[in-house]
């Protein structure tokens, strides 16, 4: 499967001023990823039971439909808007978004993380730095999850629209990717699951205990907070 144990992105040691850029940008519910160390048990039943045709999990509680809104719901991520190519033209791009995307040639999950929690955010030059690189960590340590341990070119796009990457639809960019993951391993064509495998848990858990998602006692978005 697809990595099991996860410890929480360094929210709790990056300051404020980062924290609330994190806030603009709509991921600041990801600071609820609780740690993880999740059975191999557990995540072989959830691929045997996603159907991924028509997208949902077959369970004893019934048919459980994996959508981009719940996926929305339970991440606290953007869901409707622009969506993302999978991969850029790079010959097409302007000479500053190549230096953009050159800067993340080669970079593995250890080097943005540091990047991440050392550079700076004064000035908007440096603010959009940290932008990029943190959208680009968070596809990477979480969002698009994959085995290969370097930034793909499939992680690297959004570090391009950085000044509106709110309005991008993250809820289905990040479900695709975890659709394609999962038809991927049970084709034989790969041992292991890339993409976040916590959706297909959050969502499961969330439904089996609040079957009806419209009921007053029901937690609001999102999900990942409660």
């Amino acid at each position: 499967m697809m990595v099991t144990k996860k410890q929480k992105p360094h929210y709790n040691v990056i300051s404020q001023e980062k924290r609330d850029i994190v806030e603009e940008m709509r991921f600041g519910a990801l600071a609820h990823i609780p740690e993880m160390n999740v059975s191999h048990k557990l995540l072989r039943e959830l691929i045997a039971c996603y159907d991924v045709y028509y997208g949902y999990l077959d369970t004893l509680h019934g048919r459980i439909y994996i959508t981009p809104a719940k996926v929305g719901d339970a991440l606290g991520i953007n869901h409707g808007g622009n969506c993302f190519l999978e991969k850029v033209e790079y010959g097409r791009l302007s000479e500053q978004n190549k230096q953009i995307i050159d800067s993340f040639k080669s970079a593995i999950l250890a080097s943005l993380t540091k990047s991440v929690l050392d550079v700076s955010v004064e000035g908007e030059v440096n603010r959009k730095k940290f932008k990029s690189t943190f959208v680009v960590f968070v596809q990477k340590y979480f969002l698009l999850p994959m085995t290969v341990s370097t930034a793909s070119p499939i992680h690297k796009p959004p570090a391009l629209c950085v000044d509106n990457i709110q309005q991008w639809d993250w809820a289905t960019h990040v479900l695709s990717f975890l659709r394609k993951g999962i038809e991927a391993r049970k084709q034989g064509k790969k041992r292991f699951v890339d993409g976040c495998m916590f959706i297909l848990m959050m969502i499961y858990f969330h439904e089996s205990k609040f079957p009806q998602l419209d009921a007053l006692e029901t937690p609001g978005r999102p999900w990942l907070a409660h």
